[in-house]
């Protein structure tokens, strides 16, 4: 402000306006002055970004460049089938439903049901969609655009006659093979292959994509009611006297992953990607498939027998704990496997019981008499529980460690009361600090977080 203010001398006119505070004039010079001031706090945290990515674009931009998608997870569920016809009822794969709110689902697993019995199926939460797109240029790594749903995410995407490959890895010339790709927009798009890797589409050329939406999170009740999509090929009669209800929920649906989990998911090195070698890969692998999960530790042999002693059985084995909120054990466990087995299926897997821990911390802080101490042990406790809580991506990896050296940066960083000469915070009591097993689920909660306050000399 202070050099604009110093231009204006050359014009006497004008200097002369600003000196009586004319508001035409120093409405210009303020917002030309705070303009500048963004861009050099952009300029900031640009110079930073390469480091820290603070900014959430470039947080989407490099899950993109590490092909983490967009997705949205579909609800899984397992529904009670009865039949009160006197006919058996056969309900195939592939046949749709609605529930109570007009959501729709597609049978995943079908059953054939007994005239007067019960029997069971899985569904998914997903509805269908189709387009067409006419090629109308021959080029290497020709694009098609994805538009999103009107409601929720975008769940799968199949192109008929190609297949889904990653990065165009071990594709041969010709192979009818696509990739799906993300930008720092979050906008999806199918892309094809070169004349050295895959298919280049031909002008005139028609590709028929389908796209899965889905509603993601949902709140789902047991025993609420379903029912067939209409059908010309099943009567009225027989439809009315089949009651669908809600058994279990096997897979608890979610949004696509939120900036904070694809930050945590982006401080893996670029170097990890699908084609998993080490224990770490395999960590990233799973993370990046599964959104959200609440727990997940993978770990080898090694590891293993260094906490329960060599066994032959241990040989060219990972082990693998695990837990999502809202979904089943064996429905987790078995997409964990066969994200890992598309990696390497040389491994063998050995599922470990999750062991829930609650660890805890005492911190005694010392601060001015002007803060009030109340206020700054809440604020404490918030920024506390948010970083090591059940919840936060500290807890959600095993073998976690709780550094006091992190503690300490990041309350004198936040807390005011903290950051004065006089402030001052001592940890003790860590039973956070070192990690026992790689299958503990650890983290802090109000009552295991000890806080004192204490006035400052």
């Amino acid at each position: 402000m202070q050099d604009a203010v110093n231009e204006i001398a050359a014009f006497p006119t004008i200097s002369a306006r600003y000196q009586i505070g004319d508001p035409l004039i120093l409405q210009g010079l303020q917002a030309i002055a705070a303009q500048l001031a963004h861009l050099s706090q952009q300029v900031d945290v640009t110079g930073a970004e390469p480091w820290t990515k603070a900014r959430d674009v470039t947080v989407r931009a490099d899950a993109a460049v590490k092909g983490i998608l967009p997705f949205g997870t579909p609800c899984i569920g397992k529904l009670k089938v009865t039949n009160g016809t006197d006919q058996t009822m056969r309900v195939i794969a592939g046949r749709t439903l609605m529930d109570a709110q007009g959501r729709f689902w597609v049978v995943t697993g079908g059953a054939t049901v007994l005239a007067g019995g019960v029997s069971y199926l899985t569904a998914k939460q997903v509805k269908t969609r189709k387009f067409t797109h006419q090629v109308n240029a021959v080029r290497s790594f020709y694009t098609v655009a994805v538009t999103n749903p009107d409601i929720g995410y975008i769940a799968d995407l199949r192109v008929e006659g190609f297949e889904r490959s990653n990065d165009f890895a071990n594709i041969l010339p010709g192979d009818k093979v696509f990739n799906i790709k993300s930008d720092e927009y979050s906008d999806l798009s199918l892309q094809f292959g070169m004349a050295t890797a895959g298919y280049v589409p031909q002008i005139g050329e028609v590709l028929t994509v389908s796209v899965d939406d889905t509603e993601g999170g949902l709140s789902l009740s047991v025993g609420m009611s379903f029912a067939f999509e209409y059908n010309e090929l099943m009567t009225s009669n027989i439809e009315s006297k089949i009651v669908l209800e809600l058994e279990e929920v096997l897979q608890q649906g979610a949004d696509p992953m939120d900036i904070a989990t694809m930050r945590e998911i982006c401080s893996y090195p670029a170097i990890y990607d699908e084609s998993a070698v080490f224990g770490s890969n395999f960590d990233f692998l799973v993370r990046k498939k599964i959104v959200p999960i609440t727990f997940l530790s993978i770990w080898n042999e090694r590891r293993e027998e260094q906490i329960r002693g060599a066994k032959v059985a241990n040989m060219n084995t990972l082990f693998v704990a695990a837990l999502k909120d809202g979904t089943s054990n064996d429905v987790l466990h078995a997409q964990i496997q066969q994200y890992i087995h598309r990696a390497d299926d040389s491994y063998r897997i050995q599922r470990v019981p999750v062991v829930e821990k609650v660890v805890g911390v005492t911190l005694t802080m010392f601060i001015t008499s002007v803060y009030d101490q109340a206020a700054v042990k809440e604020e404490v406790r918030t920024l506390m529980l948010k970083e090591y809580g059940r919840e936060s991506a500290w807890a959600k990896r095993g073998e976690a460690k709780m550094l006091e050296k992190d503690v300490y940066r990041m309350l004198t960083d936040k807390v005011a009361a903290l950051s004065p000469r006089l402030g001052n915070l001592v940890i003790s009591n860590n039973t956070a600090g070192a990690a026992q097993k790689p299958e503990e689920f650890r983290y802090i909660t109000a009552g295991s977080l000890i806080l004192s306050v204490q006035e400052a000399d």
